[in-house]
């Protein structure tokens, strides 16, 4: 199965199948398997935000004035988080390619090669009473593949009240190496759950690991499948919303509001 360009994919084109509390935006998490708690604490920390001064001078924004705000956290008192929206109304020809999307580009700093380690933690909440979009899917997370087109070299997204990762990379980027879907969003309603990512980039599979936690429980894993594209060495990570056929196709939704809370990138 190979993807429409543009990244105009369903989640059925993203992952090539169909289909596993915090109430804090902490970064930490508890950890289902006892040798990760060992194993997080061997990593440096490349960057971190709570977003308590604001979005980071080396953080690049691509969205429409207003569409992205550092705000109180929506839970928890004297914190702060970021604040995505987008309405399907808006004029986003201007925005990168002029697909929908508000998103944060985070610093080539923390751009990741192949072959070394890391360790990525985030946190995002979606709001109670929030609408589902069954017909198309919003990605959430994405470690873009530097300036290569094409899709994501890893994303997690949601469709319906399901998340789903995906992987790609090698010889053929154009389908997705590796993905599953992912319940259940509808239950994360009103509260912040907590990611974490281990990501060792080989783009001939080797050496290449992907692994997915979600409030420390494992809940994606792949090893030996190429998850970087072909000598990429700048892959970035990038947090907000991305829709991309959200003008072309049937949606549930008109407007989307999420937020993310604290970020950090470590390596070793």
């Amino acid at each position: 199965m190979s993807c429409m360009p543009m990244y105009r994919w369903t989640l059925t084109c993203l992952l090539g199948i169909v289909c596993g509390i915090a109430v804090a935006q902490d970064v930490s998490v508890t950890w289902t398997e006892t040798q990760m708690t060992a194993l997080a604490s061997t990593y440096d920390k490349l960057f971190s935000t709570e977003w308590k001064g604001g979005i980071d001078t080396g953080i690049a924004i691509q969205a429409n004035p207003g569409d992205i705000a550092v705000v109180d956290d929506p839970v928890v008192a004297g914190r702060k988080a970021v604040r995505v929206h987008v309405n399907r109304a808006e004029d986003f020809s201007k925005i990168a390619n002029g697909v929908p999307r508000a998103e944060l580009i985070f610093p080539k700093a923390v751009s990741f090669a192949q072959g070394p380690d890391y360790l990525l933690r985030w946190s995002t909440f979606i709001p109670a009473g929030a609408s589902f979009d069954n017909k198309q899917a919003v990605i959430i997370t994405q470690v873009h593949q530097g300036e290569r087109t094409g899709g994501p070299t890893i994303a997690l997204s949601l469709q319906g009240n399901r998340y789903a990762i995906s992987e790609r990379g090698g010889a053929n980027t154009s389908t997705v190496s590796a993905g599953k879907w992912l319940c259940c969003a509808d239950a994360d309603q009103g509260k912040w759950v907590n990611w974490s990512l281990r990501y060792i980039a080989d783009d001939s599979g080797h050496h290449a690991s992907t692994q997915l936690w979600k409030d420390g429980r494992s809940v994606f894993a792949s090893q030996g499948i190429p998850n970087a594209y072909p000598g990429v060495q700048d892959a970035y990570l990038k947090l907000g919303l991305y829709k991309s056929a959200w003008n072309s196709s049937p949606s549930d939704v008109s407007e989307i509001t999420f937020f993310f809370g604290p970020v950090s990138v470590s390596k070793k």
